[in-house]
């Protein structure tokens, strides 16, 4: 099954302060009388030279082999063309994003203590209940879930999850 993968946005390589700024727009009217209003704005000094490193996924590859394989899959450019006028004297890098395989993960906890194992959900939507039978993927039964550990008190608020809510992933 492959993933829909979305197309790259460019970005500049380096990070690089104009010389001159565009003109801003007076807004020293509009601003109420209860507050303060600088008369003038510091430059910042404290940007890096160089931009932040590639992410690193779970499976340990970096965003740079990430960018190479979907740029090799073919993907439809939906971006604005880098050989456009806009973009000939910028030095721009295609960064990439992928879909992660889950959408979701659920770690439940008694107090403080984490019990079973953490669910991930790759399913657009699923329901969280105190169940004891999880009939397919898109259900997380807390009903399975058993604690040594587990005290009247928890017993009692378990017995409240019932049929427990329905998540869904927009995107």
């Amino acid at each position: 099954v492959e993933t829909p993968v979305l197309p790259p946005v460019l970005v500049p390589r380096h990070t690089e302060i104009p010389a001159e700024f565009p003109p801003l727009d007076d807004y020293s009217h509009s601003i109420p009388e209860n507050t303060n209003f600088p008369a003038g704005i510091e430059p910042q000094s404290n940007i890096p030279e160089t931009p932040p490193p590639g992410y690193l996924s779970e499976d340990g590859e970096t965003s740079d082999h990430q960018m190479n394989h979907s740029m090799d899959a073919g993907s439809p450019n939906l971006s604005p063309n880098p050989m456009s006028p806009a973009h000939n004297n910028l030095d721009l890098q295609p960064v990439t994003y992928c879909e992660p395989a889950f959408w979701c993960s659920i770690s439940y906890y008694e107090l403080n203590q984490r019990v079973g194992e953490t669910f991930h959900a790759s399913q657009p939507s699923m329901t969280v209940d105190g169940f004891t039978d999880p009939s397919n993927s898109e259900r997380f039964c807390l009903g399975l879930l058993s604690n040594v550990n587990r005290n009247a008190a928890v017993e009692l608020t378990r017995r409240h999850i019932g049929r427990g809510g329905r998540l869904y992933y927009i995107g």
